[in-house]
């Protein structure tokens, strides 16, 4: 099963992105980069993909997330960007996001763009 990483501070935000996700998806969920970090630790950095706020209130931001789980991952794994900042594709491009999604985001879009970036399963293929 693909393995999703969602970080946003927004208790309801992050409710529906893992709401919305969870049918389909492994949904490992994170409050701020520094709780995120702990989380990626604990997933060995092999998360299939990353759904990412870039204003995660106090603390380290979004963007400095992503180089550091990019750093420590050795590897680029899909950073999806769902956020209400105002820069919202200046910021995105900047950090190489796969993807962007202004709040208030659609969810069926969101999965269908995971499943595209991730292949849909982590399951090997056999033959």
């Amino acid at each position: 099963m693909v393995r999703v990483l969602v970080v946003e501070d927004d208790p309801d935000t992050l409710a529906a992105v893992a709401t919305a996700l969870r049918d389909e998806f492994a949904v490992w969920v994170a409050r701020n980069a520094e709780q995120a970090l702990e989380v990626a630790s604990e997933l060995a950095f092999n998360a299939d993909a990353v759904v990412l706020d870039l204003d995660l209130g106090p603390g380290m931001r979004g963007d400095h997330f992503a180089a550091e789980y990019r750093r420590r991952a050795g590897r680029q794994t899909p950073i999806i960007v769902v956020s209400g900042v105002p820069r919202i594709y200046d910021m995105a491009r900047a950090i190489r996001a796969a993807a962007t999604f202004p709040k208030p985001f659609d969810a069926d879009e969101l999965a269908r763009t995971i499943r595209i970036l991730t292949g849909g399963s982590r399951e090997s293929p056999t033959g």
